[in-house]
C-alpha cells in the first residue's frame, strides 16, 4: 500500500488553486502582522510621548479612582501596563515570520515548529501577563485612593482564556509538526 509521507508532499505540484491560496493568504496575513505590529508600538509610543495620553489611558482602564496618583506611580503603572504589550508585539512579529515561510512555500521547514511554538509561548504568555499586570495596575492607579477605597480586582475575562487557549493550540501544533517531520526523516531514511 502506497502512503503519502510529508516529504512527498513537499515534493508535490504546487500548481493548485488551494496552493496558490496558500500563499496569497500567508502573504498578506505576514504583512498583517508586521503592520498591526507596528500599530502597536506607535500607539503606545504616542501614549508615553503626548503629556497627559496615558494618564488618560490608564484612568480610563480603572474605575475608582478617587485621587490622581502621583507621576511616579503613573509611570510605573504605565510600565507595567506594557509588559503584555511588548510580549504581544513580539508574538505579532514571530506570527509575521511564520506567516512569511508559509508565503516562501516552506510550509515543512523545520524553522515552522519552533515558529509555531515561540507564538504558542508568546500568545500564552501575554494572555498570562494581562491577567497580573491588570491587577497591578488597578493597585497602582487606586493607591492614592484614601484608606478603605483601594481596589484589589482579580478577573479574567473570556478573551484571555480564548488567548490561552490559541497559545496551547500554537504549543500543541508546534509538536505535531515536530513529530510529522520526525516520521518525514525517518520515512527518508529507510527507503
Amino acid at each position: 500500500m502506497n502512503s503519502l509521507s510529508l516529504s512527498d508532499m513537499a515534493q508535490a505540484p504546487v500548481d493548485t488553486s488551494r496552493h496558490h491560496r496558500l500563499i496569497r493568504l500567508s502573504g498578506f496575513a505576514s504583512w498583517a502582522s508586521f503592520a498591526s505590529a507596528m500599530l502597536i508600538v506607535v500607539a503606545t509610543a504616542c501614549l508615553w510621548l503626548f503629556d497627559g495620553a496615558l494618564s488618560d489611558w490608564l484612568a480610563k482602564s480603572v474605575d475608582g479612582i478617587l485621587v490622581t496618583p502621583s507621576s511616579m506611580v503613573l509611570a510605573a503603572a504605565g510600565g507595567v501596563a506594557m509588559v503584555p504589550i511588548a510580549l504581544l508585539v513580539a508574538m505579532l512579529v514571530e506570527l509575521g515570520r511564520l506567516f512569511r515561510l508559509f508565503a516562501a512555500n516552506k510550509v515543512f521547514d523545520p524553522a515552522v515548529p519552533r515558529r509555531l511554538g515561540r507564538v504558542g509561548w508568546l500568545a500564552f504568555s501575554s494572555c498570562a501577563a494581562t491577567v497580573v499586570c491588570k491587577t497591578l495596575v488597578i493597585l497602582l492607579m487606586t493607591s492614592a485612593n484614601p484608606p478603605g477605597h483601594h481596589i484589589l480586582s482579580i478577573g479574567v475575562d473570556s478573551q484571555a482564556l480564548a488567548g490561552l487557549m490559541f497559545g496551547f493550540l500554537f504549543l500543541v501544533f508546534s509538536l505535531v509538526m515536530q513529530e510529522a517531520l520526525g516520521l518525514a526523516e525517518e520515512n527518508r531514511s529507510f527507503v
